[in-house]
């Protein structure tokens, strides 16, 4: 390409041609340029043309400077000042100009005979080592020709003229020049474009590096450099790895696009115009190759301007972020590796793919930039692609990398599907038989699949499971409730793919969404599947304000997924009836499917919209290319986010508030999980959390688990024994789950085996010693236990026994144990015996000692004759391969059949290895159900064994809790501690309280006194000590006397709607509502400052009637702070309800408060709000006047009240009359009483208690 022309005026270069047409052969009619010219004298470094205006005139002199003309440079650097690598590609004098002349040293390539290349699918050659050192030769003085140096003149306006008038001149001095050209060394770069080998003389110029992008700026000889050495051992190519002449590279011409024939067609005519270098006919094609080459190193078209599927562009409605347009023109220009690639991310586009090239593993374009910006990794350019690569045995470092991030990628791998030999014979059986495929190219190339693809909810490998707690990843299905506007129906599917779990559930919600933040709360998901448009604003405020930051939501169109009746079809599908037992249609709903289903499955699938979900589940794990290793499994069950009537229900709201799972932080640290959680093996810690989330309920159940825990606080040796055996065991569960998807390495296999050994002698030997405990509870579980060595010599007598772990890379069968590999092996013993038998014909030919050699990396090298390096009388068939100081090694042709017989029989033999390990695989499979029952049992003595350590931790006093059946629920703590303050190291000390709700005491404590007293601590304390007694563990307290809690209900703290136009108090209202619906006599209900979201008064009587509705009717232990004191005085009459406070010190002279953090009877004198704001450090000025208008405000309060009470003189208050009315509605047949013949007994009891109280307190 021409230079551009200067703007101050400086000459442009002439060619070579318009100096020969002007002289003797100018025109008459030729315009005279300039009064006088000035000749140029040829010098060695005078090669910059002169800044003049004057057209400069040939030389009078015939003795030109040949060395001039002759000197070359390689093409190593730009002219941009940087440096880059250099390549062995040589640069014609004629795209040089003559500063660049001077810029790079001479060198000559040598001729040399043709090679055979590997052809790279992407569109490259690759040289072998022998032709990179060959063409880094320089040329010996010998070798070069003398050749006239060009110059260049000033253009004028008659250039064109010119050179019409001297078309003749312009070929004889093309004839006469083509003497002095160099014979050129051919690229070894395959062309994009077809074009005769004229066309590889030509390198890109300066201008075409300038035009290129980050992603070609780097050295692509290094790239190829690095692939030859380091993945030799595929040179069938990473990419195609066919060998191919270098001869078939000229006879194989594809097609152009129209645009870029347009394209090379003007390149030419620019090219032969006046205003550009003289060109040769080969240098006018290289030169339109180099334009249309440049505009295919662009980016993409179509990654220029992103659009999915469906044509739509990033922030159009439905935009589909996982899918990528590519138009049908750019397919017919990829080359085949191209095809491969985008077929597979066109589909995954939001996806960082990682692609196998031989030993390495590769980012391209899009993914290439993202993990050189986030990771730093070096960003190089291969053809039109972006690359970035990194080793495969680091895959899954980089994974984690990426996954790490969180939300923002998934990452996806890429493997070879056969090795290079086995491409070979693959493509040498189809042609045997015959086989012609449309698309040859693609056949050439190794074939690649996508393996699998990684998200941080779906992830089973475990060099990439940092979290040994379960990570769930959810699929939500929200319908509208018919019955009800207020509620919505829900469908939901749980999976945990690291046990391959799936967990079923629908439910209707009321218009908290109790049950569905119950579920998110106790799972704590990492990954959320949904159809877009589906979830409704109230639902979807909950699940951002629920779910962690770091949990990725996943949205489907519509048209994605599997609805019901698809759902049923893919299920039938996946699990197949046996033949006649065909699905009767008799109107039951578990009909719809055979019995080969899943129970848990046919149970559900009444709920249509736990089927959608389960449907949608489905549908993504197989986009993830994972659906069959995790469903084949059969491990469904049904899930139950309340469970009410089983155990304690602690719901989603309870869970945040007493800070089961996590504190207000979202982390771990001061949670009652982190307290108690001290289980030592990850399925233990897993189940444990499932136990903290549903306390128990039945007295038998919870005795019988604090008898085994004291058993194991009294044998401390226990506890060494069983430290000593859960010490090296792997996740069990999870490789279980593993080995089933045939996911699990050897040496993970044989560590497995070894666990479940060591595990079954292990607990027998625990059993004897825990014969002799006072419980039978941990005797009884451990003889649970199955004996797994039958099991396990069942599947070690398939295999033998590797020598060490070392050597554990492969499974061998035992004779007889696989035919096809016993045959396999005798092939190649076989062969291995004829080629020694060759060896020893060798030697007795030669009269020397000859041995083989091969090479460590595969069977790349293999069955070379080593002779000593003087070994003379070699035979001519013999080829020289290397070389040391004291051996020479030889390729033997007579010996190479047989070689390649042996690589393809070390080929099968490593097929039938994997094949025979995913049968023993399948063999130890065959009894997952006795391997998941030993590590349950497992699991469940590692958390007694942590109730146990948390019972000690928590110090003195402790005790265990007294259970007493009853029919309505009652608490009696003595000294109880709140048992994570208690033993944080930034409290010094904590005070103890006694807390006492029912019984023979009111059920409920209306609890009032100033903020920061410890009423929220007392509140927090009660119901974790609940907690704690009902998982079956002692009590930081001096004494304990309960009877069972069904249920634990909480009202603490605020916040707001905006988005459904649902304020503060309004959510207060609505979880009111849900508390007032769902409480019961045996529930515990925590209600702190109900009413402050309103006016005084109105927020008053709200406080009053609920405290009413709750004291009288709903009959809960409840704790029910409040700042409204007048609520004191008017349920002082009420024998369910017991004024309380916590106790201060007040100082009012300098507004001062002292807390003693103490419970005790009695209303509290005031909240005393200005004393707190001065200990807050509210300015001096603002709490005074504040004080004056609260006293002001507290007297017209209570002289209005004594009015009115005047007033009211006789007549019952309004509380009173509630009652009153109620009784005498129910004596009259107005109001029904309750059903629940508990509810009943206690409600006339109550109000029995209430009338004659208050008749007392009138008389």
């Amino acid at each position: 390409m021409a230079p551009k022309p200067k703007a101050n005026g400086e000459t442009k270069q002439k060619s070579l041609m318009s100096w020969f047409a002007k002289g003797s052969t100018a025109t008459p009619n030729a315009k005279p340029k300039a009064k006088s010219t000035k000749p140029v004298a040829p010098s060695d470094d005078a090669s910059t043309p002169q800044p003049s205006s004057q057209e400069p005139r040939t030389p009078a002199s015939k003795a030109s400077n040949y060395d001039a003309l002759n000197s070359s440079a390689m093409a190593s650097s730009s002219s941009r000042g940087h440096s880059t690598p250099p390549t062995s590609d040589p640069i014609d004098i004629d795209m040089l100009s003559s500063d660049e002349q001077d810029a790079h040293p001479v060198q000559k390539p040598m001729q040399r005979k043709r090679k055979v290349l590997l052809v790279d699918s992407d569109g490259e050659e690759v040289p072998t080592n022998k032709q990179r050192k060959s063409a880094q030769h320089s040329s010996s003085p010998v070798a070069k020709v003398a050749k006239k140096q060009r110059l260049s003149k000033a253009l004028t306006d008659d250039d064109d003229e010119d050179e019409e008038e001297n078309e003749e001149v312009k070929t004889s001095f093309s004839q006469r020049l083509t003497n002095f050209k160099k014979s050129p060394v051919k690229r070894i770069r395959k062309s994009r474009s077809n074009a005769s080998d004229d066309d590889d003389f030509i390198v890109p110029s300066d201008s075409d590096v300038d035009a290129k992008s980050i992603k070609s700026s780097a050295s692509r000889s290094s790239i190829s450099s690095r692939r030859s050495e380091i993945s030799s051992e595929d040179d069938f190519s990473d990419e195609d790895e066919s060998k191919v002449k270098s001869k078939s590279k000229s006879k194989r011409t594809p097609k152009k696009a129209p645009a870029a024939k347009k394209s090379t067609a003007a390149s030419i005519d620019v090219a032969s115009s006046g205003t550009g270098l003289f060109l040769t006919a080969a240098e006018r094609r290289a030169q339109g190759k180099k334009d249309e080459k440049k505009a295919a190193e662009d980016p993409y078209s179509f990654l220029a301007d992103v659009k999915d599927k469906e044509g739509r562009r990033p922030g159009e409605p439905n935009y589909d972020p996982r899918t990528l347009h590519i138009p049908k023109s750019a397919w017919a220009e990829f080359t085949p590796f191209e095809k491969q690639f985008w077929e597979i991310k066109q589909n995954h586009y939001d996806t960082i793919l990682f692609f196998q090239k031989g030993k390495f593993l590769e980012l391209y374009e899009d993914d290439a930039r993202i993990g050189h910006q986030q990771f730093d990794l070096k960003l190089t350019s291969r053809v039109k692609m972006s690359m970035v690569g990194v080793p495969e045995m680091s895959f899954n470092f980089w994974a984690a990398k990426f996954l790490g991030k969180g939300t923002r990628y998934k990452v996806g791998r890429v493997d070879q599907a056969e090795t290079a030999l086995g491409a070979e014979m693959r493509m040498a059986a189809d042609k045997s038989k015959g086989k012609v495929s449309a698309d040859k190219g693609k056949d050439k190339i190794v074939r690649r699949e996508l393996n699998k693809v990684y998200t941080n909810g779906t992830l089973v490998d475990a060099e990439l499971l940092t979290d040994e707690q379960a990570g769930h990843c959810i699929s939500i299905y929200e319908q509208d409730s018919k019955e009800n506007p207020d509620n919505n129906k829900f469908g939901i599917c749980v999976l945990d793919c690291s046990t391959s779990q799936f967990d079923l559930s629908a439910f209707e919600d009321d218009v908290c969404r109790t049950k569905l933040e119950t579920l998110m709360r106790q799972l704590r998901p990492k990954e959320l599947l949904f159809v877009k448009g589906n979830l409704s604003v109230p639902t979807t405020r909950l699940l951002k304000a629920v779910l962690p930051a770091a949990c990725l939501w996943t949205g489907l169109r519509t048209v994605e997924g599997f609805k019901y009746e698809e759902t049923l079809q893919e299920l039938k599908a996946l699990y197949p009836a046996p033949e006649g037992d065909d699905v009767m249609a008799d109107g039951d709903d578990e009909a719809l499917l055979p019995a080969s289903v899943p129970e848990p499955v046919r149970v559900m699938v009444a709920s249509q919209d736990a089927i959608r979900a389960l449907g949608s589940m489905i549908w993504y794990l197989r986009q993830l290319n994972i659906d069959k290793d995790i469903l084949s499994m059969r491990n469904f069950n049904v899930y139950d986010p309340m469970k009410r009537g089983q155990g304690l229900t602690l719901d989603g709201q309870t869970l945040a508030h007493i800070e089961v799972l996590v504190n207000n932080e979202g982390t771990e640290e001061g949670s009652l999980l982190r307290l108690l959680g001290r289980c030592i093996t990850p399925f233990g810690k897993r189940l444990f959390r499932i136990w903290l989330c549903m306390p128990l309920r039945q007295i038998s159940d919870i005795n019988a688990r604090l008898d085994a825990v004291q058993d194991l606080i009294d044998h401390q040796t226990f506890e060494a024994e069983f430290t000593e055996l859960a010490k090296g065991l792997p996740d069990l569960e999870r490789i279980v789950s593993r080995i089933h998807a045939k996911n699990c390495k050897v040496r993970d296999f044989m560590k497995v085996l070894a666990a479940f050994k060591k595990l079954s002698h292990g607990l027998n030997q625990l059993g004897d010693t825990s014969e002799s405990f006072k419980s039978k509870t941990i005797f009884g579980l451990l003889r649970s236990a199955p004996d797994l060595l039958p099991n396990i010599r069942n599947v070690e007598n398939m295999y033998v026994k590797p020598a060490s772990e070392k050597d554990a890379d492969e499974l061998v069968p035992r004779e007889g144990k696989d035919e096809i590999y016993d045959e396999i092996m005798a092939e190649i013993s076989g062969l291995e015996e004829e080629l020694e038998k060759d060896l020893k014909k060798m030697e007795k030919k030669l009269g020397c000692k000859l041995s083989y050699w091969h090479s460590a990396q595969g069977n790349k090298e293999i069955y070379l004759v080593e002779t000593s390096a003087g070994q003379e009388d070699i035979p001519n068939d013999w080829t020289k391969s290397s070389a040391t100081k004291a051996k020479t090694r030889w390729i033997v042709r007579s010996l190479q059949t047989k070689v390649r017989q042996l690589k393809e029989a070390r080929e099968n033999r490593s097929t039938a290895i994997k094949a025979f390990k995913f049968r023993l695989f399948a063999e130890f499979d065959a009894d997952r159900a006795v391997w998941l029952r030993i590590i349950k049992v497992f699991a469940e003595l590692d958390c007694l064994f942590s109730l146990a350590k948390a019972s000690i931790a928590i110090g003195e006093p402790a005790c265990r809790p007294e259970f007493v059946e009853g029919d309505s629920a009652w608490v009696d703590f003595e000294q109880l501690r709140h048992p994570t303050l208690c033993l944080s190291t930034s409290l010094k000390s904590f005070i103890p309280n006694d807390v006492k709700l029912g019984g023979d005491v009111g059920k409920i404590a209306l609890l009032t006194g100033p903020n920061m007293a410890g009423k929220s601590t007392v509140m927090r304390m009660t119901a974790t000590g609940v907690i704690m007694a009902q998982l079956g563990m002692l009590v930081p307290a001096s004494r304990a006397r309960l009877c069972p809690v069904d249920a634990i209900i909480t009202r603490m703290g605020a916040y707001d709607n905006m988005f459904s136009n649902a304020s503060t108090f309004k959510v207060e209202l609505d979880e009111c509502c849900k508390i007032l619906r769902d409480a019961t006599p045996k529930s515990l209900v925590i209600l702190d400052e109900l009413g402050r979201g309103t006016s005084t008064y109105d927020g008053m009587a709200i406080a009053a009637a609920v405290l009413h509705q709750l004291a009288t009717h709903t009959l809960t232990l409840s704790f029910f702070a409040t700042h409204y004191g007048s609520l004191t005085d008017d349920f002082a009459y009420h024998p369910n309800i017991r004024n309380m406070h916590m106790s201060t010190i007040v100082d009012d002279e300098k507004r001062d408060l002292v807390f003693l953090f103490k419970l005790i009877d009695g209303a509290a004198t005031s909240s005393f709000g200005t004393h707190v704001a001065n200990l807050a450090g509210v300015p001096l000025p603002v709490v005074e006047r504040a004080d004056l208008v609260s006293k002001n405000f507290a007297k017209q309060f209570k002289e209005r009240m004594q009015v009115k009470q005047m007033k009211d003189a006789g007549r019952l208050p309004i509380v009173a009359q509630a009652d009153f009315a109620y009784l005498f509605k129910i004596a009259s047949g107005q109001l029904p009483l309750p059903d629940n013949q508990v509810r009943r007994r206690e409600v006339l009891a109550g109000l029995q208690q209430t009338v004659q109280r208050y008749i007392k307190k009138t008389t």
